[in-house]
């Protein structure tokens, strides 16, 4: 009878073991999960999840004209409530929240004046810029790249130029260009000896949606080339013209020159040969041009966009209705994903940003093919009519504004549908 009771004991005891045993089991599977399997001969491999796979690559950006809050604009908005939001308060009219990134020259320096004090003298009569660097919280709100390459923006001289850039990077916004008409400085003596802006060139990192394969999107950093040509006294040096070719072998790259005769309705020769020779020779995706300070005539040029002028954007002149309006143009960029190593292209944009004095050498050094790009263009007329306030113009200014441009002529696959 001991025998059997002792039997027993050890039957209810892995029993016991068993259920505890396959509980155990039930935890581990319902917090953890069963991993598939697959046996290939002797071999067990595990199957993840694939990953995303990207489908497309876009991006959409607006380029501005000439752009200055100084000066006239600067006296309304210090008399305003608004402060320094009154020259960017209307901006949203132009839907800031559908575009990738707003690119504009700035065509000022950004210094401070000791209790923001402007000498209107200087501004008035002899035409020497400044704006406060006290709107740039305001202007970043829209604007994501300042060109710096025209005849304004080293009105403060080399050390202007240095706080310009100073108060620019603590605001996040990027930078290219120089006043200086050659990279050697001989024809501005101020600027001589300014060696980090020894190029009219440089890298600007552009934020570009990627679409993938679950329906998810990803944004990505990816490097383009903007080039500046400053020819207001005379043509840009060739240098400039061979640093544009250099940059446009690795990255695409968009030329914007500030240069052309003043009030005119068009474009002369000289700037029409000249802007041509930046897309046969130098290479670049698309040349879009201000200074004049009035709209003037664009043009496909071998498939690629020259804008001749696109006018002021946000500045203080208001003598007749030329000067008010301007044509922002709308780029719609898509970039081509075969081959294109989207995801090193990320990488070197991420370290662009941290470290931009060597990030041109490090895109050469990774030898990536360059990205192909598809580019189709809509503009749109604004206005700063009545109140130095940038907006959208209405239908009738986007009619007239379309006309001066000779939108009509541009091919249709070029356009924004």
């Amino acid at each position: 009878m001991k025998v059997f009771k002792i039997l027993g004991r050890v039957f209810w005891i892995i029993i016991c073991i068993a259920a505890v045993a396959m509980i155990t089991c039930v935890i581990l599977v319902s917090v953890y999960g069963v991993n598939t399997q697959e046996k290939t001969g002797d071999e067990t491999i595990n199957q993840a999840p694939p990953e995303p796979e990207i489908v497309s690559a876009k991006t959409h950006l607006l380029f501005a004209g000439t752009t200055f809050w100084g000066r006239r604009t600067n006296t309304d908005a210090r008399n305003s409530q608004l402060g320094v939001a009154y020259p960017f308060s209307q901006l949203d009219t132009l839907n800031r929240k559908a575009y990738d990134a707003w690119i504009a020259g700035l065509e000022c320096p950004v210094t401070q004046k000791e209790n923001n004090y402007h000498n209107t003298y200087e501004e008035e009569k002899i035409f020497k810029f400044n704006c406060d660097p006290d709107y740039l919280p305001e202007a970043a709100k829209y604007f994501d790249v300042f060109g710096l390459g025209n005849n304004h923006s080293g009105n403060q001289g080399a050390a202007g130029l240095v706080e310009t850039r100073k108060h620019l990077d603590e605001n996040k916004i990027q930078y290219y260009g120089t006043p200086k008409r050659s990279a050697s400085g001989t024809s501005d003596p101020d600027f001589k000896n300014d060696t980090e802006d020894a190029t009219n060139c440089a890298i600007v990192v552009l934020p570009v949606r990627v679409g993938l394969d679950n329906n998810t999107e990803d944004r990505y950093n990816i490097p383009f080339g903007m080039c500046s040509a400053h020819g207001v006294y005379g043509v840009p040096g060739d240098d400039y013209i061979e640093n544009m070719k250099t940059m446009a072998q690795y990255v695409p790259t968009i030329a914007t020159p500030h240069m052309g005769a003043e009030y005119k309705t068009s474009a002369d020769a000289l700037r029409q040969n000249l802007y041509r020779r930046m897309i046969d020779y130098a290479g670049v995706e698309a040349v879009i041009a201000d200074h004049t300070h009035w709209v003037q005539n664009a043009e496909a040029y071998n498939g690629k966009l020259i804008t001749y002028s696109i006018g002021n954007f946000m500045f203080d002149q208001t003598f007749n209705a030329e000067v008010v309006r301007s044509a922002a143009i709308e780029a719609n960029v898509v970039i081509d994903i075969k081959d294109a190593k989207l995801a090193d292209w990320d990488t070197l944009g991420g370290e662009c940003l941290e470290d931009k004095t060597t990030c041109f050498d490090k895109i050469q050094k990774a030898g990536l093919p360059k990205l192909k790009l598809t580019w189709t263009y809509a503009y749109h007329a604004t206005t700063s009519a009545g109140n130095r306030i940038t907006r959208l113009g209405d239908a009738a200014l986007q009619t007239a504004v379309g006309q001066r441009l000779n939108w009509g002529a541009i091919p249709a696959e070029m356009k924004i549908q």
